[in-house]
This record gives structure tokens, C-alpha cells and sequence, in this order.
């Protein structure tokens, strides 16, 4: 190899660990059907444009479809991240595991006893990245075996309407308590007899009950750490990147700065989590913010707006019903990326509420 770079449509192997990258035009060009052999990794992998767009969704199967369109019968997929988890315990061995699939398919030109001799070299993990090359080939070799796999290590969301609502009951009991999971049901049930109503009313609402404060993030961070402990030995250390109320600043974009918090939070994060009892109440220290007085006046429009349902719901107007009852799925972020779609959601709402309370269109007379 005497460039340095790839030349257009010379490429002959693509080894992808990054779905975006590895369908990107430029690497497109580098390609030739025919010519071209190609195994990617499918895991998503979200982009920083997530964090500035709440509407962001990485466009996984039309990247797919390029790169099957350029490359046909010469390119293998698979989620290598969440078979090396599945198979590993760690998502760190998927590029190991996309490399000997690559090799399988004939794209690499090197003795398996090189590659292994290669790897021994190397002298990191050695025994679990010649199991993630061989378990690549395996892989490529039996593609049905590996999505068995893969299925039977995802969990299945809820489907029916019974499920959806239990799934949220049980999430409001651990993120409050059973009071609060009584309350969301109570709700649902009043659309009992329109299914895709209630269906709507149980995301819409739950979404409006269980607002991210700082009770639920300290639970969550408590969770995150003690899933960490579990999968890795050794002396763990991690930061935190929070932006705390009782800290004011703002960075370059005027939204919060958020600072590196050490192992100093991990002692504070259980604690707090245990004074969401607090949430809501004259005593909650952070309920006086403008995020806050935002989030429960919400629910108490929510609450108003479905009693209106009640009383006005019918053919003509049930579309706009089941959106007013869907529409707080819209109200996504935090901080001033949250009220910012809580304006532009109310601006909906208003006319979607025009919809429900006024009198039907009369027939034009003959």
C-alpha cells in the first residue's frame, strides 16, 4: 500500500463500526459495487445533534438502504455492539467482532494464525478479542443464529393497551409512589371506551406526571452507578456533568453550565433520591423554579383539558382529541430547550381545543 488515502471507488474492504460514518457519501464514493466487501455495525448511535434537537431521529434505515444499494450481496450488518454484550458482557469487543466477520467474508488478506498471533501481540484482553474475532466469523457464517440472539436479548416494549398502562403504572409508583400510579389510572379509565383515546391519554398524562427533576435524576444517576459497579472491576470513577440550580451561570448558548461532579455526588444522589416524598409540596427546595411551576401547571391544564374531552369528544373531532390527549409527548428537553416546546405545544393546544368546543361545520343548504 503505497497512499495514504483511500482512492474514489478503490475501496476494497469496509469495515464499519459506525453505521453513520460507514454510509456517509464520502465513504459511499469510496466504493464499487462488485469490487467493494463491506460489514457494518447497526447499533444506533446518536449524534450530538440529539442533544440540540428534540425532533432528531438518526435516519438508520435509509443509511441501510445506501449501503446495500452500493455494496448488494458483498455487505453483512449486524448490532455488533449489543451481540459483543449479549455474548461479552461488554459492547467495547464489537469492532473486534465486525473485523472477523470481515475476515470471513474473505475482505481481509491475512492468515487466521497471523491475525491471532496479531492479537496475542497486542497483549490487551487477549482471550476475549480472539472470542469476539471468532465470534464475528460466526456471525457472518449464521446471521439467523445471531439476530436469535439478538432478539432474545431485547426487551420487548409493552403492545397492548392493558400493558402500556401497566408498564406506566408501575414506573409512577417507583418514581412517587402508588398514590400518584392510582391517579394516572383513574384517568385512563375514563376513555375505556375509545382504546386509541385511552392509549393516548396513558403516554400523554404519564409523560406530564413524571417530569425529570432533581429527585428523579438523583435516582436515576444512583441506578446508573450501580449498573456500572456491576459490569466493571476495579477502582471505577466517574463524573457527573450537572448543572444545579442553587449554581447560577449560563454557557456560550445562554442555556445552564453544567459542571464535573465527582465521587462527592454519589454519596448525595441516594439521599436525595429518598426526599422525592418533597416533590410537588410547599417543602420542595426546587419547586420554585420556573421549570417546575411550568411542569405541574401542565398537569392541572392537562387534567382541565380531558374533562373537556368528556363532554365534546365525538366523530367529527375525535382526531383532535386523541392529539390534545398525545400532545404533551411534544413537550421534550430540559431547561430552555423544554420551554421552548411547552410555547410551541400551547400554541397546538389552543387550536386544538378551538376543535373540540366548537359547534360542528352545519351542511351547506341545497
Amino acid at each position: 500500500i503505497s497512499a495514504i488515502r483511500v482512492a474514489t471507488g478503490e475501496c476494497d474492504a469496509l469495515i464499519g463500526g459506525d453505521l453513520v460514518v460507514s454510509a456517509g457519501a464520502k465513504t459511499l464514493g469510496l466504493m464499487k459495487t462488485g469490487r467493494t466487501k463491506g460489514v457494518v455495525n447497526s447499533h444506533q448511535i446518536m449524534t450530538g445533534d440529539f442533544t440540540r434537537n428534540t425532533e432528531f431521529r438518526l435516519p438508520a434505515e435509509q443509511l441501510a438502504l445506501a449501503l446495500q444499494a452500493r455494496l448488494r450481496d458483498n455487505l453483512a450488518m449486524f448490532d455488533a455492539s449489543e451481540l459483543a454484550r449479549a455474548l461479552l458482557g461488554d459492547s467495547i469487543y464489537s469492532n473486534m467482532m465486525v473485523f472477523g466477520a470481515a475476515w470471513q467474508m474473505g475482505a481481509v488478506p491475512l492468515s487466521h494464525g497471523a491475525i491471532v498471533r496479531a492479537i496475542e501481540m497486542n497483549g490487551a484482553a487477549v482471550k476475549r478479542n480472539q472470542l469476539a474475532f471468532d465470534y464475528g466469523r460466526w456471525a457472518a457464517l449464521y446471521p439467523a443464529d445471531a439476530a436469535a440472539i439478538l432478539s432474545s436479548e431485547t426487551s420487548v416494549k409493552p403492545r397492548s393497551l392493558a400493558e402500556i398502562i401497566d408498564f406506566r403504572a408501575d414506573h409512577l409508583t417507583i418514581y412517587q409512589n402508588a398514590a400518584l400510579a392510582t391517579k394516572f389510572r383513574d384517568m385512563v379509565a375514563r376513555f375505556q371506551d375509545d382504546p386509541a383515546l385511552a392509549e393516548a391519554v396513558a403516554r400523554g398524562y404519564h409523560k406530564l406526571l413524571s417530569y425529570k427533576d432533581e429527585y428523579e435524576v438523583a435516582r436515576l444517576l444512583t441506578q446508573t452507578r450501580d449498573k456500572a459497579r456491576a459490569e466493571f472491576d476495579g477502582d471505577l470513577k466517574l463524573t457527573y456533568h450537572l448543572a444545579p440550580p442553587v449554581l447560577s451561570g449560563t454557557d456560550a448558548n445562554g442555556r445552564p453550565k453544567k459542571r464535573g461532579f465527582g465521587s462527592m455526588m454519589e454519596r448525595a444522589f441516594p439521599l436525595l433520591a429518598r426526599l422525592k416524598g418533597l416533590r410537588g409540596t410547599v417543602f420542595d427546595p426546587f419547586g420554585r423554579s420556573a421549570e417546575r411551576r411550568m411542569e405541574r401547571a401542565l398537569i392541572a391544564q392537562y387534567e382541565t383539558d380531558m374533562a373537556t374531552l368528556l363532554t365534546h369528544v365525538d366523530a367529527n373531532n375525535r382526531d383532535a382529541a386523541i392529539a390534545l390527549a398525545a400532545l404533551p409527548l411534544e413537550v421534550r428537553g430540559f431547561g430552555p430547550v423544554k420551554m421552548a416546546n411547552a410555547a410551541r405545544a400551547e400554541n397546538r393546544r389552543e387550536a386544538l381545543v378551538a376543535m373540540l368546543t366548537s359547534p360542528p361545520a352545519r351542511a351547506a343548504a341545497e
